[in-house]
């Protein structure tokens, strides 16, 4: 029984001489094998590329998903400050609009207001141009009755004393109606200054108003020289 142990050990011996004797030759032949070899790193670099490309690819993938989402919230935002900015605007141009109607509609109010007292002040003056002229109208009237009452008692007196009084009769009656010519033309400059002259801002005097008080004027002149005709 010994001995069959002792064969079986050396059967078994053998054989795991012959497997290593195997593993041995194939690992020469291995590296014996340069093409062998060169395919084998070559699998593992193309694998490596591979992987390498793959996990480039995810990240890119990842890098264009933030860079989008980024795109986006920066789009909302601009957006956002556009509609902002445009509600502003409107804001603005409204108050603009409603400043602008309320100017206008001071600048109206003002007109009008000041239309109104010009036309009460050429009213006034007007009214007070007519009283300045109905008045001197009147002196200059009184003045020519008073000088041709004058004139006729001058007369009266020379046809008493013919050879006195009639000297003293001409030269009164040349200074009467110089004093009475004067007083004309005094009276007319001072209602014609009235007429001309006008206050800052204020309305011309109508001509109809000049008119009249040029009539007066010359009639009360016309009194004044139709007297002096007749003497």
């Amino acid at each position: 029984m010994s001995d069959t142990r002792s064969r079986d050990e050396v059967k078994q011996e053998i054989a795991e001489t012959r497997a290593e004797l195997a593993e041995t030759a194939a690992a020469l032949a291995a590296k014996a094998d340069v093409k062998a070899q060169a395919k084998r790193v070559a699998a593992e670099k193309t694998e490596q590329v591979k992987q390498a490309a793959v996990r480039a690819k995810e990240a890119a993938a990842a890098k264009a998903g933030d860079v989008k989402q980024a795109a986006a919230a920066k789009a909302g935002d601009v957006k956002q400050a556009a509609t902002e900015k445009a509600g502003a605007a409107a804001e603005k141009a409204g108050e603009v609009k409603q400043a602008a109607a309320e100017k206008a509609s001071e600048v109206k109010q003002a007109a009008a207001e000041t239309t109104q007292q010009v036309k009460e002040t050429a009213a006034e003056k007007t009214q007070q141009v007519k009283e300045t002229a109905a008045d001197k109208t009147q002196q200059v009237k009184a003045a020519a009755i008073e000088k041709t009452q004058e004139i006729k008692g001058g007369d009266a007196g020379a046809e008493e004393h013919p050879k006195h009084a009639a000297p003293t009769g001409v030269a009164h009656i040349k200074q009467t109606t110089a004093e009475t010519a004067a007083r004309v033309a005094e009276a007319a400059a001072e209602t014609r200054e009235q007429l001309t002259t006008r206050e800052p801002g204020g309305r011309p005097i109508p001509r109809a108003v000049i008119a009249g008080v040029a009539l007066a004027i010359a009639a009360a002149a016309g009194t004044v020289l139709r007297a002096r005709r007749r003497k």
